[in-house]
């Protein structure tokens, strides 16, 4: 029995033993893949959301691993990463907060806490051993890294970028080309938050290069990895498009660039947006992913969300551009991370996605289409607004918009660009026959796109634009239109 039991236990050793050599070789060998060929490779991924970015307060100057799971997802487990696996993903992103984990030596030199390391080390490695490609960032760490600041406080910004990435890449420099960095997550302009700036997006354009920079002096696979850059805010809209620069590089065709997109449309009005990424892909000469997009479990209506997923990777597929789904354990939630399930309808869709095409969907590109009056906040009429300006739809006639029979949602999204780019939809009021309002959305920020459920007995709907920054006047509005700087796309269902 002794005898027995000490093969076995020779054996299972050297069964580890193995396995581990085999990570290590793997993880050693040369990084040899192009940002070409991970795209022709790449078929759709997965976003770990909310589990290694999850963080709360300040660093306290030691690891901080019970922080992994304060945002309600369970430890991340080898067993999890297998069954996204086995859903046909290929592409996994591991979003990481740092700075809840990381300290400050005797001269103010930022650190990562190994502890930490050692964490996120161990979960890159149930990835790499599924044959996942992975791609880790600098997530929630906005407090240390953004951008629209003074000079002095952009190089203690650039210092603390600096040390990050130099410990970050140092400690993944073996591994081979199945692991990806991608720079930053989202990095805000604090001159005008959630907004274009230009000297943001100039000091966005040198964190990118300082990125590269820092990885590739890092040595060893380090060299030739693929490298992730974003724009401003992962912002794919047409003044982050050419503000972007991309970095320069000694590796050939190891740069990629990735914007994040949430759009709500689930049929072609998805056209625009594609086509806009595909064209600024060919323009910065890098392949372009959305490696955040998605819907939350409150997508109106239901049965949408899948067509939703599937039309979305289809059309995205068609113009050459590859997804990550975010998944973060909750409302975006598509894999139940406790039982190891999954939201069937919505993989299928995804792995097998095919283009939705509405018959109902209007674009209001004629000036005619419009009317240049606001709306009363409480009364839901028309009224004049000559000191700010605001257009309202007007389809019928009447600066209101009819409701077809026996329509469930209204969605309601905008284009725009250039000097229309702040504007957003304000106001969306459900009247009935009797000209009584039912309800309304009264937005001061106001959005872009939204998906609405109609009130019951509504038959129009009044749907209000303006900027919450600047006046715009009624000949701006007409030239916008007339130049396609500005349109309204309306679909029911």
């Amino acid at each position: 029995m002794k005898n027995n039991f000490s093969r076995m236990l020779f054996a299972a050793l050297l069964i580890t033993i193995c396995s581990i050599n085999t990570i290590s070789s793997s993880a050693s060998a040369e990084v040899s893949l192009s940002a070409t060929n991970f795209i022709e490779e790449m078929n759709t991924g997965w976003n770990l959301g909310n589990s290694l970015d999850s963080h709360y307060g300040d660093p306290t100057g030691d690891g901080n691993l019970s922080q992994e799971t304060i945002w309600g997802n369970p430890e991340v487990t080898k067993a999890q990463i297998d069954y996204v696996k086995s859903l046909g993903f290929n592409v996994i992103r591991v979003p990481v907060t740092w700075h809840t984990h990381t300290y400050r030596d005797k001269t103010g030199s930022l650190h990562i806490h190994p502890d930490w390391l050692r964490r996120v080390k161990e979960v890159v490695d149930y990835c790499i051993s599924d044959n996942f490609y992975v791609i880790i960032n600098i997530h929630h760490d906005g407090s240390l890294i953004h951008a629209g600041v003074n000079e002095k406080e952009f190089s203690k910004i650039k210092a603390d970028a600096t040390s990050l990435w130099t410990e970050i890449s140092s400690t993944f420099s073996s591994y081979d080309s199945h692991l990806l960095f991608e720079a930053y997550n989202e990095i805000d302009n604090y001159e005008k938050y959630w907004s274009f700036g230009k000297r943001a997006a100039n000091q966005m354009n040198e964190l990118n290069q300082l990125f590269v920079d820092v990885v590739r002096k890092s040595g060893k696979n380090n060299s030739n990895r693929i490298l992730v850059v974003p724009p401003l805010l992962h912002s794919s809209g047409e003044k982050f498009q050419n503000a972007f620069v991309l970095p320069k590089d000694t590796s050939t065709d190891k740069l990629i660039v990735s914007v994040h997109d949430y759009s709500s449309a689930f049929d072609q009005s998805l056209e625009p947006f594609f086509e806009s990424v595909q064209s600024f892909s060919k323009k910065i000469g890098a392949p372009v992913i959305i490696d955040e997009w998605g819907t939350t479990d409150t997508y109106t209506p239901a049965q949408y969300r899948a067509i939703h997923a599937s039309n979305y990777i289809a059309r995205a597929t068609d113009h050459g551009i590859k997804c990550i789904y975010w998944d973060n354990g909750s409302n975006f939630a598509i894999v139940d991370r406790n039982s190891l399930t999954c939201n069937e309808s919505m993989i299928s869709s995804i792995m097998s996605p095919k283009p939705y095409t509405s018959k109902d969907t209007n674009l209001l590109s004629d000036w005619k289409q419009f009317q240049y009056m606001s709306i009363n906040q409480q009364t839901g009429d028309l009224i004049e607004d000559k000191n700010w300006g605001s257009i309202i739809l007007n389809v019928d006639g009447n600066g209101s918009y009819p409701i077809p029979k026996n329509k469930e949602s209204i969605y309601v999204g905008l284009s725009i660009r250039n000097k229309m780019s702040d504007h957003r939809i304000h106001y969306v009021y459900f009247f009935d026959s009797n000209n009584k309002m039912i309800d309304k959305i009264n937005d001061w920020n106001g959005f872009i796109e939204k998906n609405i459920p109609i009130p019951q007995g509504s038959t129009y709907v009044r749907i209000g634009i303006n900027s919450a920054y600047s006046a715009t006047s009624q000949n701006e509005y007409k030239q916008a239109i007339e130049n396609g700087d500005l349109s309204v796309i309306v679909n029911f269902y």
